[in-house]
């Protein structure tokens, strides 16, 4: 407001010089100054609508109930926070639930996580006090700005620490082939007082015992990794869901024992991935590959010259073993120095770009004309992180680019997948290293990995063969609390909902899915085995695996908010809302006017 100051000084000194100078009317001409300088500056004033903020009456109080799974799990206080909230917000409050990204899910702990980022921010600006009542286990408490935290005072009722025994994972392969064994590493952690150090692992699949072992637990609190291991030929060849256990006495909390998966035994796996050596990439790669192309995958690493090992298990396998799954495999992907190759129907190569140009690269949109673009479009390339280096490899002249990067998001691009179609081989070659940071990074850039891979994949293997029921897929696994997610792989996202119909314990139902603009339509299901099928998809079915467990009902560490106490609302007020000013402006123009002409001044 520095130049409204000066402009109505200079209309002050303007106005003094026309009356005491040029008209020589003394003090009565400081009083006509006066006059003319208010109505301009009352003018000013209403022009830019100048705004000052004033108190406004207080509103009603707003609660923020955590609605999380975690208060209501044992050593919660789940009634006491409800009773406090309702206390808090009298009767003329609202209470808040909050838990994910839904800012009210429900009026009782069913969310599977706790977020409290999207319900500050929809509550920002309440008129009235704001209370955050929690157990204190934010996921995202480091994250919250301060701005949010103004005027919204935390009330902490932690809740008690109880002998526990987790099952916080359980990692499997999601296919294997009917003569592998099948090798579960589970991570379990610990809390309070156990009554003995040792447990019991299970696994079982339709009420039938696959394997048992005692496992030593890790010192409360705690955690370790134990491993158990399902001999060959237990499972017949079909899709299977696995329930992995731990047994451990004296704990309380039941619900976080248990991990459900989903096991496909074929005998021939459809992808194969040969490793030499094996780095971070091809770990990354086979994590990922078979969770997002829904086809069974062997993965092998050369460790010497004829010396193989399984990349999931590390056991040495025969070369002539490698060689068969090649020979047999529709997809072979090769990262690093080539190995034994068949007739191999698609072919993904991922060479080593250790002498390639090394800087932080970044990916560029894809091009429009690549078979790939209708899949990479809908990711998001400015939030994956950088690669580290690009082998400088020129597009062939049959071929094409699916995605490209730029040095320091400068310069010219240079191409990072490039395709071609050869004598009925399809062909892709990745030319760049660090794209495991991609799926370390999570997130935008996880999704922007799987993206390409499922792509990749799904262009490779579409020779000779429909790929309708891979237009609609959902992940198969989710926790409790935690909706499903249901991913559209088409060319074009559908406007109007797709009708999916579930298959659960206890009944059936249709739901309508609505697709965003990424092709993601989430639903929330409870605990249970749910087969879907979309009639207006072809071939579009599958499972989803809705498990009792959940992460909020492991106890974890309590993050306190710098909130602070409400002080009473302000808003801003302009100029042009008060009468006075126009009052000011219309009186101090008619007052010099009238004493003018009484004194007969033009």
């Amino acid at each position: 407001m520095l130049w409204l100051i000066l402009v109505v000084s200079a209309v002050a000194g303007v106005t003094l010089v026309v009356y005491v100078v040029r008209e020589r009317l003394g003090v009565r001409g400081i009083f006509l100054a006066a006059l003319r300088t208010s109505a301009i500056a009352a003018l000013l004033l209403l022009l830019v609508n100048a705004t000052r903020e004033r108190p406004v009456a207080g509103g009603p109080v707003t609660v923020l109930l955590d609605a999380s799974l975690s208060m209501d799990a044992e050593g919660g206080a789940w009634r006491v926070a409800r009773d406090t909230a309702r206390a808090l917000a009298g009767e003329t409050g609202r209470i808040v639930p909050f838990g994910d990204e839904r800012v009210a899910p429900g009026a009782e702990p069913t969310i599977g996580r706790s977020l409290v980022l999207p319900a500050l921010r929809a509550v920002t600006g309440a008129p009235g006090p704001v209370y955050l009542v929690t157990d204190g286990e934010l996921e995202d408490a480091g994250s919250v700005p301060d701005l949010l935290l103004a005027g919204v005072e935390p009330v902490i009722i932690a809740r008690a620490t109880v002998p526990d025994a987790a099952l916080r994972d359980a990692s499997a392969p999601r296919h294997v082939a009917t003569d592998d064994s099948l090798e579960i590493r589970v991570h379990v952690t610990t809390s309070g007082a156990l009554a003995d150090s040792t447990g019991t692992l299970e696994v079982t699949s339709a009420g039938r015992v696959l394997a048992r072992r005692t496992v030593t637990l890790p010192p409360a609190p705690g955690s370790g990794q134990r491993t158990i291991v399902v001999p060959p030929a237990t499972l017949a060849p079909g899709t299977h869901v696995v329930d992995v256990r731990l047994t451990a006495p004296g704990d309380r909390e039941p619900r976080n024992d248990a991990r459900r998966r989903v096991i496909t035994v074929g005998a021939v796996p459809e992808v194969v991935v040969l490793a030499s050596p094996p780095d971070w990439e091809s770990r990354f790669l086979v994590r990922e590959l078979g969770d997002v192309t829904g086809s069974a995958v062997r993965a092998f690493a050369r460790i010497g010259p004829g010396r193989w090992v399984d990349m999931r298990t590390s056991d040495l396998v025969p070369e002539a073993r490698v060689d068969g799954a090649v020979r047999e495999a529709a997809l072979v992907l090769t990262r690093g120095a080539s190995g034994p190759m068949g007739p191999a129907r698609a072919l993904w190569r991922w060479p080593s770009a250790d002498g390639g140009i090394a800087g932080d690269w970044y990916a560029v949109a894809p091009v429009p004309a690549s078979p790939m673009a209708g899949r990479l479009g809908g990711a998001e390339w400015d939030s994956v992180p950088p690669i580290t280096s690009v082998l400088p490899y020129a597009p062939p002249d049959d071929g094409w680019t699916g995605l490209s990067v730029r040095l320091a998001r400068r310069g010219a691009e240079r191409p990072l997948v490039l395709g071609r179609d050869s004598a009925g081989v399809r062909i892709l070659t990745t030319t760049g290293d660090g794209l495991w940071r991609w799926a370390l990074r999570g997130g935008a850039a996880l999704e922007a990995y799987r993206t390409l891979l499922a792509a990749g994949v799904d262009w490779l293997l579409a020779t000779g063969r429909a790929r309708a029921a891979a237009r609609l897929s959902a992940t198969e696994v989710v926790p409790q609390g935690v909706p499903a997610t249901f991913r559209w792989q088409g060319e074009t996202v559908p406007a109007d909902p797709v009708s999916v119909t579930f298959e659960g314990p206890d009944t059936t139902r249709t739901i309508a899915l609505a697709f965003d603009a990424r092709g993601h339509a989430r639903e929330a299901l409870a605990p249970g085995v749910y087969r879907w099928r979309a009639p207006e998809v072809p071939g579009a079915a599958g499972l989803v695996v809705v498990e009792e467990y959940s992460d909020e009902f492991v106890t974890r560490p309590v993050r306190t908010l710098a909130g602070s106490a409400w002080e009473g609302a302000r808003r801003p007020v302009g100029a042009r809302e008060a009468w006075w000013v126009f009052a000011a402006a219309l009186g101090a123009f008619f007052a010099e006017w009238a004493w003018r002409i009484r004194r007969g001044l033009p």
